[in-house]
């Protein structure tokens, strides 16, 4: 079904954010949240570090909440009135032409065109024109509706599976603390020693010449603090030469050793799957003899907070080396460290399921989006329904 076409400013209002002066901010909630850019967004609505007692734009409850620079494209929704800076847009539907829902599946199913259309060397942004500009297929109010409706099934399913992961997630921090204590606190009296003492190798990073091209064609895994997102790393969205690890900072990190986020990410912790070349966002560890990884990385995710405060840089934060290497952990006899990573290994096979879920959601979802913005979803609804429009 071929649907007409509009420009976005004709269905709906564009509010682009504008940062107000730098002395109206406040962390003590007087006046409205302030949101910035991407940094705020959660799962659906973004969350408040900030407020503005003048803001200089608003969005209203239900707007869509556009990410317009450094990265183009993903959104939220404003829960409440709130201020904007220069990092977002608020898109507003008239309801004469446009259901608000369907405007924001819309950007959903936009965001990797959006992503590809941020210009500048520094930030990569959109203007208020290239949003005005972009064309929306508009089908019938009750058809936008009922491709909402349909999408808010797969949406509701990625919803309860993300709550279900961030559940999940604190299931180690947890066993630790049963089997540790705090180590805050050392209530079970436990050895403590710094990091370096368990350390046979501090890895550093790098990042090779991007001038040379031959050098991104390689087998062998690179990575940065964002590719960092599961407790076993194998690889990144790059991968390098021999060549390029030889004539560049970085360094590879061997399969089993751990990884640590210094900077971009601080405190993201993992194990390498895989023998992996790093950025200088990361610091690899390779243990001595006698102390177990897994144990390890538990101990050094109970610090995260230590590293986050110890951050230094005014652009780029980052921990030192000499920090890292000063970092207090427990250090319980062997064994101890190897029951507490057997059960690890039991945790990491349900997260394997988990994540093999997550993945067939996400499928099902950007499918259903692809198809929706095709006609084809609501056609086989109808079809399915012995509805003939």
């Amino acid at each position: 079904m071929e649907w007409p076409r509009v420009r976005l400013d004709e269905i709906a209002e564009i509010v682009m954010g504008q940062s107000p002066p730098g002395e109206t901010y406040n962390d003590e909630g007087d006046g409205l949240p302030f949101f910035q850019g991407k940094a705020d967004f959660g799962d659906r609505y973004p969350t408040p570090r900030k407020w503005c007692s003048v803001p200089a734009r608003i969005a209203e409850p239900e707007d869509i909440l556009l990410s317009v620079r450094a990265p183009v494209g993903p959104t939220n929704l404003a829960r409440e009135n709130c201020c904007i800076g220069r990092g977002l847009a608020a898109i507003r539907a008239n309801p004469a032409f446009a259901d608000q829902g369907y405007l924001r599946l819309f950007f959903k199913h936009q965001e990797p065109f959006l992503s590809q259309q941020g210009q500048g060397s520094t930030f990569t942004a959109i203007k208020r024109n290239e949003v005005a500009r972009l064309e929306v297929p508009l089908p019938s109010l009750s058809e936008q509706r009922r491709i909402v409706e349909l999408l808010d099934q797969a949406e509701r399913l990625r919803r309860l599976r993300t709550e279900a992961d961030a559940k999940a997630e604190r299931i180690l921090p947890a066993l630790f603390i049963k089997m540790f204590g705090d180590p805050a606190t050392n209530p079970m009296d436990w050895p403590v020693t710094q990091l370096s003492d368990v350390v046979r190798e501090f890895i550093s990073g790098g990042t090779p010449s991007t001038k040379i091209e031959h050098y991104w064609t390689g087998d062998i895994p690179w990575i940065t603090g964002a590719d960092v997102t599961d407790k076993v790393v194998v690889a990144g969205r790059k991968w390098i030469t021999q060549e390029a690890v030889e004539n560049s900072a970085t360094h590879v990190v061997p399969k089993g050793a751990i990884l640590l986020v210094t900077r971009t990410g601080v405190g993201k912790v993992a194990k390498a799957g895989a023998d992996i070349a790093i950025s200088q966002d990361l610091t690899g560890i390779v243990l001595k003899e006698g102390t177990d990884a897994d144990f390890v990385v538990a101990a050094i995710q109970q610090k995260t907070r230590n590293l986050l405060d110890i951050q230094q840089g005014a652009i780029i934060k980052g921990v030192l080396r000499k920090d890292v290497e000063k970092l207090e952990i427990p250090l319980p006899e062997l064994p101890i460290q190897q029951k507490f990573a057997n059960s690890v290994a039991g945790i990491m096979e349900l997260e394997a399921n988990r994540s093999e879920s997550h993945r067939r959601l996400e499928t099902l979802f950007q499918t259903s989006l692809y198809r929706a913005f095709s006609g084809d979803l609501t056609a086989s609804w109808r079809e399915a329904q012995n509805l003939s429009g």
